[in-house]
């Protein structure tokens, strides 16, 4: 039976259904300590004393960990803190409520600093400086140019000029971050809610000055990451070195409001920029900047403003472009990626400039889009992106029509004629994913099921599942014979964990590899065992009326019989692949109050095979929400001395099941396959990148509906109060 494509059930669940998962801070280690961090009440302070002599006194505290430290501790780079929740020093405790009566015990003497948090005014002259070693805040510049944009602009008939903002986000797992190490003298083993264990276990050797094999990391379950884990974070440094120094297990978890602190931010790309397009609605040229709110720290700033660059252009036409990608520190947290990472931003800029020409026109949106486009991939964008696959004019007709896009707008209409003010808003999206090596070892077991270990490091995705389809089937075998195992260093010795939706693209290619090889040794075995060529189908070799089951085959290897490799291991290097689609956001809005609330999701998506519609779908759902969350909810404030005005969920909006859309994905029947083994091109970020540009393009649909005036949002998130004004200018 046939795996690969029926909506399996995911494999995971059982566990997690019933009580059996087991977090980070599920672990309980003899001997463990608990591990706090001193933070920053500033957001730009010098640090100018930290006295722990209180706290290092009281019965119970094992050890302060402060600047004074060195490495690869670290503690308030260069002599100061640069955002407000910086970590200035770190107490080890023998219990976690002592833990935290000792944090406050720790004095530090801080000389406050000017801050800044807008990354415009942190371009400006005589703006603070966070990093005096580059004696400006401007961390990166870097020049994307196709084409002469001046020429095409000259010649444009219409030039508009205007600023699009993307405000921070917060990832928001179910599962703070965490981690627990535990030193034997020999190896340093990890426990880490990560997506990237192999990349922390190769941060703490170089850190600690040991090699590889002297540590283990391993992921427990990891309730999410979004982006958020993939960072390898100081606390995750100090709190190994700590268990290292002190022989004995320590573990630190945030708190969520901790969370909020320390971990990376998403979005909080800005593109200013000028466009010219013709009055026939078609684009000619884009001239400007993707400036990146890149934090204390350029961790991924300037990565995420240059993937927003080189994916501007999308999949249509134009190719004259002179984009500069520019990565600015702000106090603030880093930026780090977060579902999409750099490809909602570039699909949020260019659908909104696409729904600026069809508002300048006069043009159906639709069409618009439909004349810029190009045809079909193969396709070389400007900068040097190489579309593998796809129709785009034609995928953009079968989107329309399977989300029923004008049927939206029609009932849209009727619904005001009722009384309901309804918004429909659509985009066109194709983003980049999959990159770097992944690593699979396949192994038979005696009784001839198969354990696959991956490098990926799956955490709620259902990839697992996803794995064992690909390999019973490369197999020929029963899924229920096929484990996957994943999160431990020592099961496969590389990898690159899970983002970037290349998990199944790029590990499941590994695995169909490692079974592909490994079926090739046990053919060999088959053959000396039956005495001719055999051919294998189903679990079965066979050379005329003899037949020896694969189990059979494994077995006599086992016992020395026949000789063949029992297990395979596969590098694979992915290169990178284009899924495409288009998503269809319908909000209702409110105008005695301005709120909006999302009614339906519908998209359509030519994600290459899809292996399990099931999962594919569970990414849709998701993702989606995060797009549309983006655009309506979620709303990171500071202070203009920069201190955190959302520092948790009581002030930081996720939304709730009961605020979700109905979803109604779907799936191109004859998908553009990929040139991997496995066909697929990832669905992990898809959504989320085509939901933020429909969203806010929905709500300004209902605007226009509630008041017969056209309007213009340049600012994600869309705030109430912004549509409230709206609705009475």
């Amino acid at each position: 039976m046939k795996h690969v494509g029926r909506p399996i059930p995911r494999l995971e669940d059982y566990h997690l259904l019933y009580g059996g998962a087991r977090y980070l801070d599920d672990i309980e280690l003899p001997g463990q300590l608990y591990a706090g961090f001193v933070r920053s009440p500033y957001p730009h302070a010098r640090v100018k004393r930290v006295d722990a002599s209180e706290a290092l006194s009281m019965p119970g505290v094992v050890a302060v960990f402060t600047p004074q430290s060195g490495r690869p501790f670290d503690f308030a780079p260069g002599g100061k803190v640069r955002y407000q929740g910086e970590a200035v020093a770190m107490v080890v405790a023998a219990d976690r409520y002592l833990l935290y009566d000792a944090l406050e015990k720790v004095y530090v003497d801080y000389e406050p600093l000017p801050a800044v948090v807008d990354p415009i005014k942190a371009m400006e002259p005589g703006a603070p400086v966070i990093d005096e070693s580059l004696g400006t805040n401007i961390a990166k510049r870097e020049k994307y140019a196709s084409g002469d944009a001046e020429r095409a602009l000259s010649s444009s008939d219409r030039v508009v000029e205007e600023e699009l903002v993307i405000e921070r986000t917060v990832p928001a797992p179910m599962e703070p971050h965490g981690v627990l190490a535990a030193y034997d003298g020999r190896t340093l083993l990890v426990y880490d809610s990560t997506q990237k264990p192999h990349i922390v276990r190769r941060e703490i050797a170089k850190s600690l000055d040991v090699p590889l094999t002297a540590v283990r990391v391993v992921q427990p379950d990891v309730g999410g990451g979004f982006g958020s884990k993939i960072q390898v974070y100081p606390e995750e440094i100090r709190v190994a070195t700590a268990a290292m120094a002190l022989r004995r297990p320590v573990k630190w978890v945030a708190t969520r409001s901790e969370d909020f602190k320390m971990t990376t931010y998403g979005r909080g790309l800005i593109l200013r920029y000028k466009a010219g397009f013709t009055r026939d609605g078609v684009l000619k040229a884009i001239k400007g900047e993707v400036i990146a709110d890149a934090g204390a720290y350029d961790w991924f700033g300037f990565e995420l403003a240059s993937t927003a660059v080189t994916m501007l252009p999308a999949a249509y036409k134009v190719r004259d472009l002179d984009v500069d990608a520019v990565s600015v520190l702000t106090n603030k947290p880093p930026l780090g990626p977060y579902r999409g990472a750099g490809r909602p931003e570039a699909t949020f800029f260019i659908e909104r400039i696409m729904d600026l020409i069809a508002d300048e026109t006069g043009l159906d949106p639709v069409e618009v889009r439909r004349r810029n486009l190009v045809e079909a991939a193969p396709y070389e964008n400007p900068f040097g992106m190489s579309y593998d696959s796809g129709e785009y004019v034609a995928g953009l007709q079968r989107g329309i029509e399977a989300t029923g896009y004008y049927d939206l707008i029609r009932n849209a209409e009727s619904e005001r004629a009722r009384g309901r003010t309804l918004g429909v808003g659509m985009s066109f999206y194709i983003e980049i994913t999959t990159y770097g090596h992944e690593v699979a070892i396949v192994r038979a077991e005696r009784d001839g099921s198969f354990t696959v270990a991956v490098g990926i490091a799956p955490h709620g995705q259902g990839d697992a599942t996803g794995i064992a389809q690909l390999v019973a089937d490369e197999l020929q075998i029963p899924i229920d014979k096929v484990r996957v195992v994943w999160g431990d260093t020592d099961l496969v010795p590389d990898g690159l964990g899970t983002d970037g939706s290349r998990s199944l693209t790029a590990g499941g290619s590994a695995a169909v590899l490692a079974a592909r090889r490994l079926l090739d040794e046990l053919k060999k075995a088959a053959e000396a065992m039956v005495g001719g060529p055999v051919e294998y189908s189903n679990g079965t070799f066979r050379s005329g009326d003899k037949a020896v089951s694969i189990a059979e085959v494994v077995e006599a290897a086992y016992r020395g019989k026949v000789k063949a490799q029992l297990e395979a291991m596969e590098v694979y290097r992915a290169k990178a692949t284009y899924p495409y689609g288009v998503g269809v956001v319908v909000v209702e809005l409110d105008p005695e109050t301005g709120l909006v609330k999302p009614l339906l999701y519908r998209s359509y998506d030519d994600v290459g095979v899809v292996v399990n519609p099931l999962l594919a779908a569970g990414q849709i759902h998701g993702g989606a929400l995060q797009g549309i969350s983006q655009v309506l909810y979620e709303d990171v404030v500071y202070d203009q001395e920069g201190n955190l005005a959302t520092p948790n969920f009581a002030f930081y909006h996720i939304p709730k099941a009961t605020e979700a859309p109905r979803y109604e994905p779907h799936f191109a029947e004859a998908p553009h396959r990929s040139e991997h083994p496995t066909g697929t091109k990832g669905v992990g970020e898809a959504p989320t990148i085509a939901a933020a540009a429909a969203a806010i393009k929905a709500v300004e649909d209902a605007i226009r509906r509630a008041t017969g005036k056209k309007v213009r949002l340049r600012r994600s998130p869309v705030r109430p109060e912004e549509i409230y004004r709206l609705l009475r200018e």
